[in-house]
């Protein structure tokens, strides 16, 4: 059952800004929607760092005044201009006066209570950014990949908050496919309200202004509205439309984006339908850290293709029996399918794994230096589970996901990275991810997912390395050879990553890959062997010092000529 969302929820709120060279360029603007004493529409030319920052403050100012006005409104907020360092790498820094941590966001009643000058002009909003040096380029997908880490790092253990916010400015059209990807992840991120909410204002030169919904946008920036957040038709107002703007905004869509809210009750999807996932396709592989045994590897993973289930866990390696405690985190939430997103009965499903897991390690029958470590320390995991739901009227299939910690899941569509969920980037992976722990006294809490799929998409779940390496090929022009997952021969994909461990171009750690095809489409040919159908696997699949051939049988003894990712040669994002 889902958690009673509160009577206010909180949420939070980002405002993204180029702080670029070409921002000090003039551009036809419609400020603030100012008229002339004869009605009509004050088009002025200024620069675009000018609009940018009256853009900002005007939000800041709507918001600040209904705080004052005695309404409640548990917001935090953040105003981030982006920008490249001389070595090339990504610079952030917070515009909200006086200097702000780039890294956190600052609540509105602190905010609010800040000094702020006034504008000469009646009407005009107060002065609560700061003015920044316009330099150099301003790399967007970057800049947008640190606002997922920021945002996602809010919305951990909060699915009763109101959905994130971003209002990205750009200073151009943005349709490189690594932003896109970006920019659609963010719009994974999920509440009880719904998905996370992209706006992009845009400035450009030559284009008279066009606010979304009432004036057609150029052509160039079409890209932006397949990945921006879908307003709601206004009342004897504009329709139904994408957020994007150009030269033009509207303080009413950052306002609808955040206040428009409606509770989105989860739906059981435990009735079957017909296989949710291809059985004949539905693989996992595995390997356990260069230079240790088999026994060693202490990740799990489970799968069931019929109900369109599956789940990786990554046992951490500071812990004790973090395998057994990762195998029964995978294989109970196959049968017990609990609700990652009540929290009261997700913590209540954990707690009673904990019993289960003592029982499994025989802890009356260890030494004393074991129990004083299950004790003091116990085991622990990061988790990632995946549930695709029953076909819609549309021929799609709703699908969820659930993470603690940073095991990840990448959406394919026509051999194309579509989006990845918990993180975004190779450098998003750290030593100190959050965890699932086998002993009590500790909260489980997850980030959660969602978005609707189709017939013939891809799901890979990998744990950090793995997830690590495949993000470094993403980054090439032709990224992974996402399909040929499904048939590469086991023992020559683990040859693989050591030949790339040894090169130092993957982390020598235990890996764990799942690759499932959503039920629907056309079988492709493919050659070499396939899982039983039907199967469900986790650390237990096989026994310690076997071949591990069950995992994944195949015929091909040809080795692959290439590997499994992309050219060795390929660069990290």
């Amino acid at each position: 059952m889902d958690a009673s969302p509160p009577e206010v929820p909180p949420g939070c709120l980002v405002v993204l800004a180029p702080l670029s060279g070409s921002m000090s360029e003039d551009v036809r603007v419609w400020l603030g929607h100012r008229l002339t004493p004869d009605g009509e529409a004050e088009v002025r030319d200024l620069p675009k760092s000018v609009a940018s920052r009256f853009l900002a403050d005007e939000l800041i100012e709507a918001l600040a005044n209904t705080h004052a006005a005695g309404y409640a409104l548990p917001l935090d907020v953040a105003v981030l201009g982006y920008s490249t360092r001389d070595d090339g790498s990504l610079n952030l820094v917070s515009l909200l006066t006086p200097g702000s941590s780039a890294g956190r966001f600052v609540p509105l009643n602190e905010l609010a209570a800040r000094p702020a000058e006034p504008r000469g002009r009646e009407g005009d909003p107060r002065k609560w950014t700061d003015r920044a040096e316009c330099a150099g380029d301003a790399p967007a997908a970057l800049a947008l990949a640190e606002v997922y880490k920021l945002v996602a790092l809010w919305l951990t253990g909060r699915h009763a908050a109101r959905p994130p916010v971003v209002l990205h400015v750009t200073d151009g059209q943005i349709d490189d496919e690594h932003y896109l990807r970006i920019a659609r992840s963010l719009g994974l991120l999920s509440t009880g309200y719904g998905p996370a909410r992209l706006l992009h204002v845009g400035f450009a030169a030559g284009v008279e202004p066009a606010l979304c919904g009432l004036s057609p946008l150029p052509q160039s920036w079409a890209a932006l509205e397949d990945v921006s957040a879908t307003l709601p038709a206004e009342p004897e107002g504009r329709p139904a439309r994408a957020a994007v703007s150009v030269n033009d905004w509207s303080v009413a869509d950052a306002w609808s984006a955040l206040f428009d809210l409606e509770w989105q009750p989860a739906a059981s999807w435990a009735e079957g339908d017909g296989d949710r996932f291809d059985r004949a396709t539905a693989r996992g592989m595995w390997a356990q850290k260069m230079g240790n045994t088999p026994e060693q590897w202490e990740d799990a993973y489970a799968t069931e293709p019929a109900s369109g289930v599956a789940v990786a866990a990554d046992g951490a390696s500071t812990g004790i029996y973090c395998r057994t405690w990762a195998d029964r985190l995978a294989k109970q939430f196959i049968v017990d399918r609990p609700d990652m997103r009540d929290p009261v009965a997700l913590n209540k499903w954990v707690h009673g794994l904990r019993g289960e897991w003592r029982a499994a390690i025989n802890y009356d029958t260890l030494n004393w230096s074991k129990k004083a470590k299950v004790d003091e320390t116990g085991a622990a995991a990061t988790f990632l589970s995946l549930e695709v739901g029953p076909l819609n009227t549309t021929g799609k299939r709703p699908w969820r996901a659930s993470a603690v910690g940073d095991a990840c899941l990448f959406w394919v569509r026509g051999g194309r990275l579509r989006g990845t969920f918990p993180v975004v980037g190779a450098d998003q992976f750290g030593s100190a991810p959050m965890l699932i722990r086998s002993n009590a006294g500790y909260k489980t809490l997850p980030l959660h997912a969602a978005g609707a799929c189709e017939p013939g998409d891809r799901f890979v779940l990998a744990t950090d390395a793995v997830a690590a390496r495949l993000f470094k090929s993403a980054a090439a022009a032709d990224g992974p050879d996402w399909a040929r997952f499904e048939t590469i021969d086991e023992t020559a994909w683990r040859d693989e990553l050591d030949a790339l461990r040894r090169a130092n171009d993957m982390v020598n750690d235990d890996c764990t890959l799942v690759t499932l095809r959503v039920a629907g489409a056309p079988r492709e040919e493919v050659s070499g062997g396939r899982e039983s159908p039907g199967s469900t696997h986790s650390a237990d699949a096989t026994q310690p010092g076997d071949s591990r051939a069950s995992l994944a049988q195949s015929d091909d003894s040809t080795p692959p000529t290439t590997d499994g990712f992309s050219d060795p040669t390929d660069q990290p994002v």
